[in-house]
Formats: structure tokens, sequence, C-alpha cells
């Protein structure tokens, strides 16, 4: 009769022992899950919130073609009222191709900037930066340019370049890499620009000179295209003084 009893007393404790590992194994899977779950929810996130950022930058950008377009239209109906009005009109499309909110063509030059091969870098530090980006730009508007692009990235008065995680931002949205091929399209006199390139030491800054080849190819006609990057005046107004 005891040995029953211990019997059946042995037997509900082993029962017991593995409904508690049952337990505790469901709790692991349990919260393993709730984690895979939230670490899912928190990409689809961050996805979502991608998607929605692109289509809002692209929803803006046809709106801004549309504002052009209309102002466009607006001020083509009114040149037709006089020569006044007409010389207000190029005086708009010029001030339009200076800040880059118009396409524009011209003759001018297009520099390649080519990484050597890496055998020959021996690290990060051997890519350009911020650094000689701006040096080339800067160069290029003392040579005489009208309008510069970098990967076809118009740069306009309002356009910072600034280097970070291991990229060239140009404006708020677009970036190069230093590590890819980098072509700089310019509109201006050729003969000035080729000038100011090929001085002497002008593309030898930084790591311009020990870790990328330069090509500088003059053309007849160079495209560039408008910006996409708004241009602010929140604080500034016109002094009539």
């Amino acid at each position: 009769m005891k040995k029953k009893i211990y019997s059946q007393i042995f037997v509900a404790f082993v029962c017991a022992l593995l409904g508690f590992f049952l337990a505790y194994q469901f709790k692991l899977l349990s919260i393993k899950d709730k984690n895979s779950v939230d670490k899912n929810k928190n990409s689809a996130d961050v996805l979502a919130e991608i998607e929605s950022l692109k289509k809002e930058k692209d929803e803006l950008q046809k709106q801004n073609s549309k504002l052009f377009d209309d102002l466009k239209g607006i001020e083509e109906e009114a040149a037709k009222g006089g020569n006044i009005t007409k010389e207000m009109k190029n005086q708009l499309e010029k001030s339009r191709m200076i800040i880059g909110s118009s396409d524009v063509k011209g003759p001018g030059v297009i520099l390649y900037l080519t990484p050597k091969s890496t055998v020959f870098s021996a690290s990060d530090s051997d890519y350009i930066t911020d650094e000689e980006l701006i040096h080339v730009v800067n160069l290029l508007n003392y040579s005489g340019a009208e309008a510069i692009a970098v990967n076809d990235i118009r740069i306009t008065p309002q356009t910072g370049i600034k280097f970070a995680s291991n990229y060239i931002w140009i404006g708020n949205n677009d970036r190069v890499s230093p590590k890819d091929k980098i072509t700089i399209k310019v509109i201006g006199d050729k003969t000035n620009l080729e000038g100011g390139l090929n001085f002497i030491g002008a593309l030898d800054y930084g790591a311009l000179g020990r870790s990328y080849d330069k090509k500088i190819s003059p053309s007849s006609e160079i495209s560039i295209s408008k910006s996409t990057q708004k241009m602010s005046t929140d604080n500034m107004t016109i002094d009539n003084k």
C-alpha cells in the first residue's frame, strides 16, 4: 500500500516537473515570438516612414514644377503687353538660371574624378571628403562657372556640402560616394574653366593628388538639370533704402 502511495507521489512529482519545464519553454517561445514581432514591426515602421518621405518628396517636386510652369505661363502672357514687361521676364529667367531653378545648357567642361586602384590606397583617408569637393567647386566658381552639377546634383547658392557616414552629402537629401567615380559638369567659358583646372597644383589638393585620376573634357553643349532643393527666404527681405 505504501509502495503504491510512494509511486503515485513520484509520478505526480515527475508530472509537475515536466509541467514546469513545458511552461518555462512556452514562456521562452512566447517572449522570443514577441521580440521577433516587435523587431519586424519596427523594421516595417521604418520602411513605411522612408517610403512615406519619398512620396512626400516626389509630391513636393511635382508641386514645385507645376508652380514654376504656371508662373512661366503668367510671365509669357504678361510679356505680350510691352517691352518693359519682356525685360522683366528676361531678368526673371536669368535669376532662375542663377539660383538653379531652371534646366540649363551651354558650353563648358566635364571633370571626371576616378579613384585609383585600391592596391595603392591604404585606408579611407585616401578618399576625398567635403574639403576636396568644396575646393573644386570654389575653383570652378573662381574660373567663371555659371552652373555646376556633381553627379547630376545641381549646386545652388544655398547648397551645403558635408562629409558624414562615409558619404559626401550635397544639400539635405543627395549624396555621392568618394569611392565611386564622380562626374562634375560645368557650364561657362571653356578656356577659362580649363585654365583654372589645369593651373599648377589646382587638382592636387588633399586626396585628389594622391588617390584620383583626373580627366577634363571640353564640350560645346552640356545640359544640367534644375535643382530639387527647396530654396529658403524665410529670414530675408528686400532692402529698399
